[in-house]
């Protein structure tokens, strides 16, 4: 696995929309190229001393990794990629650079509340509307992902819904309480733990139907966890090395239950046209 790790310097007026804006054109040309294996980004964390530093300074952070130097290669030297650093620049006059290198720090390894970022994508044959209808559907979760045993909502609005979960996780009934903030506009589900299953510390991500077309749609959902230690896991590298097996399964499980959903509600919408 290579990382390859991107520091940006946006000017002082760059707005947060256009930032936003650079980041999500960003993700959805690493997605669409199926090389990168994930993508995310943030701020920097800036210190007193950084500002009187030298050099650059970082106003934000990304990191995307691909399986090996020729798939970073043929990522990098992409036409979409050229496109869309020369229209950036343009507009904003950032400065970057990059690192790449192999992944350094082993899961777990220094803490055990150490934070990780994954993205899992599928393409759907389906318009992103109808896709985003069944994953804004949560009481349909339990016919949905067979793991799902019951999902009940606590609390519901336009833009939020809270319900709890009880799943089958290995064989073990789990149960824990999520929030779901829904952007119905931009069709992305923002959601968190507020009550977590025993190994996991924090939980978060989002999912996202971006339209590739009328009819198809790129699915996209990102995780943000860490793991903790349990009477039953007492190691945190151990317990960090069981969370991010699941959340790799279950990404591509619930990515292609979606899919599968989606495809076929349009199938169906298709044969009654």
């Amino acid at each position: 696995m290579i990382v390859h790790t991107l520091i940006y310097r946006f000017p002082d007026d760059a707005g947060e929309d256009r930032i936003q804006d650079f980041f999500d054109g960003l993700r959805d040309i690493t997605t669409a190229s199926g090389l990168v294996s994930a993508f995310g980004w943030r701020p920097h964390v800036l210190l007193p001393v950084d500002e009187g530093s030298k050099g650059m300074t970082a106003t934000h952070v990304a990191q995307f990794s691909c399986a090996d130097v020729a798939t970073l290669r043929a990522f990098s030297e992409s036409t979409a990629v050229h496109e869309f650093i020369a229209g950036w620049r343009k507009e904003l006059e950032y400065e970057a650079a990059y690192a790449n290198h192999e992944q350094m720090l082993p899961p777990g390894s220094g803490s055990e509340s150490t934070m990780f970022h994954t993205e899992h994508t599928v393409t759907v044959e389906a318009p992103a509307d109808l896709v985003y209808a069944v994953l804004a559907d949560i009481e349909g979760y339990a016919r949905l992902f067979p793991p799902t045993e019951s999902s009940t909502i606590l609390e519901e609005s336009e833009t939020h819904q809270i319900a709890r979960l009880v799943v089958d996780v290995s064989g073990q009934l789990q149960s824990w309480v999520t929030r779901r903030d829904l952007d119905r506009e931009r069709r992305i589900i923002a959601y968190r733990q507020l009550e977590n299953a025993p190994m996991i510390q924090h939980m978060g991500g989002e999912w996202r139907a971006l339209p590739l077309g009328d009819a198809r749609t790129q699915l996209v959902i990102t995780h943000d966890f860490a793991a903790r230690p349990t009477e039953a896991v007492p190691s945190a590298e151990r317990a960090t090395e069981l969370l991010s097996a699941a959340v790799d399964r279950n990404s591509h499980a619930d990515l292609d239950a979606v899919r599968r959903e989606a495809e076929r509600r349009a199938q169906r919408v298709g044969s009654t046209a």
